[in-house]
């Protein structure tokens, strides 16, 4: 098949979740179909990766989006979405040059099944036209919306996000009504957006992990630490590492007061950092070209977070790798991982602490909880056999239209 696929930004370099996802579906599909991409870019990094994606995909269609004059668009995107039904999500990825590259390939006859990577793309269903569309969600953003009012102190912040929920929840429920095959990554965000659309078709195609390259090398264990990654440049992240900070690390240090925390991943800015540097023994690594040895090196992987949606490619990593996790349920929700088997699970902050100290003190116990969690990654989430069920949901969403 011929497959034109729209994306928010670059899938490379694969920093984030979102781009590794996205990467290795598409790097799988190309194995079999023809990959044209059109992608927004929102970084120099993404720019320069474009050469890496031309190595898969038979042609690659790229422009700028808030890399130019950044305040400048978003204040008008704000302003447009003021009087738009659709969320703010969606408007800012409504750029008429995109939209005329897409129609144009669509015109050509040269698209047999349009990709849609992200519910923000929605707008671009206004000029597919019978070309078969398939959305691939990889969270439920309401849902994502609605953990944030309940976490956020700011009361104007959450009045806004209140707003924003409520056009999201329309938005989303109308989108995927409007597509032929909507793509989710856990059964459980398949339930909640059915719920919003019965109409709807849906397949759980679950995230995976390339289990060759994350292998751990053994690496000597660097006593009472503790490792996280995760970009801070989104919301669920900053605010899972604030909580952690802030609130179950003293815990943790009333017991073990040498524990160190690093965390991988984007720092967005300056004060980022300066809000972190008041914690002691908290490195943030920043962005880095390879996440495997701080993962190795980590007595304990902690995944804290409070907001999200869809499944969490870091648990994956860091299951491939034989790491010792401690996560709340949110944060492996939508994962096959059980409690005591693969994956330790806790809520409440102390509950937290509590776990991660007895594996601190438990190295025995943390290598089982490891080699459990590297069977069930072999077994059910390696790329190579998730890539197949997504060739099965392009090949419906054409056939739905007899082509």
């Amino acid at each position: 098949m011929k497959i034109a696929v729209v994306t928010t930004r670059s899938p490379y370099p694969l920093h984030e979740g979102r781009a590794l996802r996205t990467f290795n579906l598409l790097k799988e599909a190309a194995r079999r179909h023809e990959i044209s991409l059109f992608t927004y870019l929102q970084s120099a990094e993404e720019e320069e990766g474009l050469d890496h994606l031309r190595q898969f995909c038979r042609e690659v269609h790229a422009e700028r989006l808030y890399m130019d004059a950044p305040r400048k668009e978003l204040l008008r995107d704000l302003l447009r979405d003021s009087f738009s039904s659709s969320p703010i999500l969606a408007t800012k990825y409504r750029r008429a040059s995109m939209f005329r590259a897409v129609r144009a390939h669509i015109d050509s006859k040269d698209a047999d099944v349009l990709h849609l990577d992200m519910l923000h793309l929605g707008e671009f269903l206004r000029i597919s036209g019978r070309t078969p569309t398939v959305l691939v969600e990889h969270n439920v953003e309401a849902a994502i919306l609605a953990r944030r009012i309940e976490n956020e102190r700011n009361p104007l912040r959450g009045a806004y996000i209140a707003y924003q929920l409520q056009k999201t929840r329309r938005y989303e429920a109308r989108i995927c009504a409007q597509v032929a095959e909507v793509v989710t990554v856990s059964d459980g965000d398949a339930g909640m957006l059915r719920a919003a659309c019965p109409s709807g078709r849906f397949t759980t195609v679950p995230n995976g992990v390339d289990s060759q390259f994350f292998d751990s090398a053994h690496m000597q264990k660097t006593p009472d630490s503790l490792v996280y990654v995760g970009g801070l440049s989104w919301f669920p992240n900053l605010d899972a590492m604030r909580h952690f900070c802030s609130t179950i690390l003293p815990l943790i240090r009333r017991e073990r007061p040498n524990v160190t925390l690093t965390v991988v991943g984007k720092v967005p800015d300056s004060r980022i950092v300066a809000e972190f540097s008041q914690y002691e023994n908290v490195h943030l690594a920043g962005l880095v070209d390879d996440v495997r040895p701080y993962i190795d090196r980590a007595m304990v992987y902690v995944v804290p977070l409070r907001i999200g949606g869809g499944t969490r490619l870091k648990i994956l990593d860091a299951l491939s790798m034989q790491s010792a996790l401690v996560s709340t349920r949110v944060g492996c929700e939508g994962l096959d991982v059980e409690h005591g088997r693969d994956i330790l699970m806790a809520d409440e902050p102390e509950e937290f602490a509590r776990t991660v100290l007895e594996l601190l003190a438990n190295r025995q116990r943390g290598d089982s909880l490891g080699k459990a969690g590297r069977d069930l990654v072999c077994r059910k989430y390696d790329w190579n056999s998730i890539g197949l069920i997504m060739d099965s949901v392009y090949e419906r969403a054409r056939t739905a239209l007899g082509i």
